[in-house]
């Protein structure tokens, strides 16, 4: 009697090992890209309350007054958003409502993890007005609207969060 395994058993063998080891790799790859995403998302969450906590307590930069920080999404550019002062328009107590890159706001560009991109964004400016801070949400075509929801997708795959943000600044998480 020979002792040891036939060439079908080992072939056998070797096919459930090489199933088993997809299942896991397939398993942790999509593990990472929802971690990815709602770190991505937290961040966000985070820069949303940090943009009305600096509402509340910045008012001068320099010789320039602040009438309110915003977050711009681009939506030319789905792999970040800009954090950004509204500089108040001259002689006025109200900025213009945008991000202006050529009026030397100050801003900070928050780039999202690798491979989580903004799959869609239905405004494009969140901004805080001081004192109180009241949030004011503006679309692409510059209308206050009432909800903003931003959706955040980990790119080779279909895993994606929303999060929801109401005029009084309450933020969830879908």
């Amino acid at each position: 009697m020979k002792r040891g395994f036939t060439l079908i058993e080992l072939l056998v063998t070797s096919a459930i090992i090489m199933i088993m080891l997809g299942i896991t790799i397939s398993y942790s790859q999509r593990g990472e890209g929802i971690n990815k995403v709602n770190r991505a998302m937290e961040r966000l969450a985070f820069d949303i309350r940090r943009v009305a906590n600096l509402s509340t307590q910045t008012q001068e930069i320099g010789d320039k007054k602040i009438c309110g920080w915003g977050i711009y999404v681009d939506n030319n550019n789905n792999e970040k958003y800009i954090i950004f002062s509204d500089f108040c328009e001259e002689g006025k107590i109200y900025g213009n409502k945008k991000f202006d890159a050529d009026k030397n706001e100050l801003a900070e560009s928050i780039n999202l993890t690798k491979n989580v991109i903004i799959s869609d964004s239905d405004f494009e400016i969140l901004l805080y007005l001081p004192p109180e801070p009241r949030l004011e949400i503006y679309n692409e075509f510059e209308d206050l609207i009432g909800n903003g929801n931003i959706t955040l997708k980990f790119s080779p795959g279909s895993f994606s969060r929303t999060v929801n943000i109401n005029q009084l600044g309450m933020i969830t998480n879908k």
